[in-house]
C-alpha cells in the first residue's frame, strides 16, 4: 500500500481538476429540457393533459444506477448545507432565484451547485496544504477556508445579481412610469398601456411586465397578476408601480397623476443615491492621500529639520 497522504492528495487533486474543467468547459444542455415545453403542449392538445409531463421529465435522467443510489444522498446533503448557508427554506430560495432572474434554475439545482462548490473547495484546500507540506492543523484551516468560499460562492453570486437588477430597475422605472402616464392620457387602458411599454422595453421592469401580461392572457385577474409580481420583485418602487397598475386595472380611472408622482419619487431617490455615492467616492479619494502622499510629505519635512534646528 502507498502512503495515505499521497492517496489523499491524488484524490483531492482529481476533484479539483474535475471542478476546474467543469468551470472552463460547460456541459451542453440536454435535448429533453429543450423539447419538454413543446412535448407538453402536444400532449395537452391530444387530450392526455399535463400529467404526462412528469413522465417526460423523468425519462432519460442522467446518472443511471449510480445516480439512483447516490442521488438522494447528495440531494439530502445539499439540502442540509443550503439550510446552514442560506438559512431559508425552499420557497425563499426560489424567490431569491426569481429575483435574480435565474428562472431556469430550480432550488434543487441551486443546492446541488452549492454542495459541488463546497466539496471542490475542501478538496482544493486539502490538496494545497498537503502539497505545501504544512501541519495537519494548517491543512484543516486551509480546507475550511476554501470550503467556506465554495459554500458561499453561489449565495454571493445571487445576491450580487439581485443588487445589479435592483439598480437597473431603479434606472428604468422613471422612464416606464412616464411612458405609462403618456399612454394612459392618450386613451389606452391600463393593460393596453402596459402592453405598449413592455413590447418596446428591454430592461428588467419591462420583462416583469411581460410576465404579468402572459399571466393575464392565461386567465389570471389583472390585480392578482400584478400583486404576484409585486411580491416577487426585488425593488420596492417597482412593487409600488405594479400595485398601482393592479388597482387601476380593477377600478379604472385616470392614473396619470399617480404615475407621474411615482416617477418624481423615483427621480428623487435616484438623486439622493447619486449624492450618497459621490460622498463615498470623495471619502475614498482620501485614502491614497493619507496612505501615500502624506507620509512622503512628512519625510521631506523631517529631512529638513536637522538643518533648520542645528544648522548642519
Amino acid at each position: 500500500m502507498g502512503d495515505p497522504r499521497v492517496v489523499l492528495a491524488a484524490m483531492c487533486a482529481a476533484v479539483a481538476t474535475a471542478t476546474a474543467v467543469g468551470l472552463v468547459v460547460r456541459p451542453p444542455r440536454r435535448v429533453a429540457v429543450r423539447v419538454r415545453p413543446y412535448a407538453q403542449l402536444s400532449r395537452s392538445r391530444l387530450g392526455t393533459g399535463l400529467a404526462d409531463a412528469s413522465v417526460l421529465a423523468s425519462y432519460g435522467r442522467p446518472g443511471g444506477a449510480v445516480g439512483a443510489v447516490f442521488g438522494p444522498i447528495g440531494r439530502r446533503l445539499a439540502e442540509v448545507l443550503g439550510r446552514m448557508v442560506d438559512v431559508g427554506d425552499r420557497s425563499s430560495v426560489e424567490m431569491r432565484l426569481r429575483q435574480a432572474g435565474f428562472v431556469d434554475t430550480s432550488a434543487e439545482q441551486y443546492r446541488m451547485r452549492q454542495l459541488t462548490w463546497t466539496v471542490g473547495g475542501l478538496a482544493v484546500g486539502t490538496a494545497l496544504g498537503i502539497v505545501l507540506g504544512v501541519s495537519a492543523a494548517t491543512v484543516l484551516v486551509m480546507a475550511a477556508l476554501s470550503g467556506y468560499f465554495g459554500a458561499t460562492r453561489w449565495r454571493a453570486r445571487v445576491d450580487g445579481v439581485i443588487r445589479t437588477r435592483r439598480e437597473a430597475m431603479r434606472t428604468e422605472l422613471y422612464t416606464v412610469a412616464q411612458l405609462l402616464a403618456v399612454y394612459s392620457r392618450t386613451g389606452h387602458g391600463p393593460v393596453e398601456a402596459v402592453r405598449e411599454v413592455a413590447g418596446r422595453g428591454l430592461g428588467p421592469v419591462a420583462a416583469e411586465l411581460r410576465d404579468a401580461l402572459a399571466w393575464i392572457g392565461g386567465g389570471t385577474v389583472p390585480q392578482a397578476a400584478y400583486e404576484r409580481l409585486a411580491e416577487s420583485t426585488p425593488e420596492p418602487l417597482a412593487a409600488r408601480l405594479y400595485r398601482l397598475l393592479g388597482s387601476a386595472a380593477t377600478s379604472g380611472g385616470d392614473v396619470a397623476h399617480a404615475l407621474l408622482a411615482l416617477s418624481d419619487d423615483v427621480r428623487g431617490e435616484r438623486r439622493e443615491e447619486v449624492a450618497r455615492s459621490a460622498i463615498r467616492r470623495r471619502s475614498a479619494m482620501l485614502v491614497p492621500l493619507l496612505v501615500l502622499i502624506a507620509p512622503t510629505m512628512l519625510l521631506f519635512v523631517a529631512a529638513a529639520l536637522p538643518h533648520v534646528i542645528f544648522g548642519t
